[in-house]
């Protein structure tokens, strides 16, 4: 089996937009006066949005917190940096993205995000040039930890899923590119790796840079097992 396509998860993984996400949210409850920690902000990581609309209503549906309004403040604070300045690139992202297309592999951006965010995101960090293909969670039944977003990444770009590769930051990502069927590689940015995570991955590597040597060892009999 050989690896043919890399699909990256986005938030927390190519573009810092995960730290953006805990400061939009611990902002926007202390709006209604509610002090948000940051792991609670951690609880939605990897969502879709329909997904993290329904969360916070749900945990703060006996409460005087509105979980819609939350989450309403929550994206126009993201959305005032992300559609201005934009985020800031992930260590190694660009470096990473110029060896794939070198080396002739196919690449998907395959994200729980909204298709606008993906777009802005890619263009403002003028890494738009080197992806092929996109697909938003919004786009399929079932968000993250299903692995909908992925199989139809991988549809997209007309490589079969055992013959991609998966980048990831988030356990319900992680879940879900080895539910796809792909081999997934944890790159952890806010959240630990636990069991489930080590027992899911091919491997768990510090940053975005030691996914290339992984790749150039991928023709020994271990990685294509």
């Amino acid at each position: 089996m050989d690896i043919k396509a890399v699909l990256f998860d986005m938030d927390g993984l190519m573009v810092d937009t995960e730290s953006l996400a805990t400061e939009a949210f611990i902002h926007s409850a202390k709006k209604q006066g509610y002090d948000m920690t940051k792991e609670e902000t951690l609880l939605v990581l990897g969502f879709t949005t329909k997904s993290i609309y329904e969360f916070w209503e749900n945990y703060f549906k006996n409460s005087d917190v509105s979980g819609k309004q939350l989450v309403d403040d929550h994206y126009k604070y993201i959305e005032n940096i992300l559609f201005t300045t934009g985020p800031r690139k992930m260590p190694y992202i660009e470096e990473l993205l110029k060896y794939l297309k070198e080396s002739n592999y196919k690449v998907a951006v395959a994200s729980s995000s909204n298709m606008d965010h993906i777009i802005n995101n890619m263009e403002k960090t003028e890494l738009k040039k080197y992806i092929d293909e996109f697909a938003s969670g919004a786009e399929v039944e079932n968000g993250k930890p299903a692995p909908d977003v992925f199989l139809l990444a991988a549809e997209r770009l007309g490589v079969k899923p055992e013959n991609c590769l998966v980048l990831e930051d988030s356990k319900s990502g992680v879940i879900a590119g080895s539910s796809a069927g792909a081999k997934v590689i944890m790159v952890p940015d806010m959240f630990s790796p636990d069991e489930e995570c080590k027992g899911r991955t091919y491997r768990i590597v510090g940053n975005l840079g030691e996914v290339i040597s992984v790749l150039e060892e991928k023709n020994n009999e271990n990685f294509n097992r």
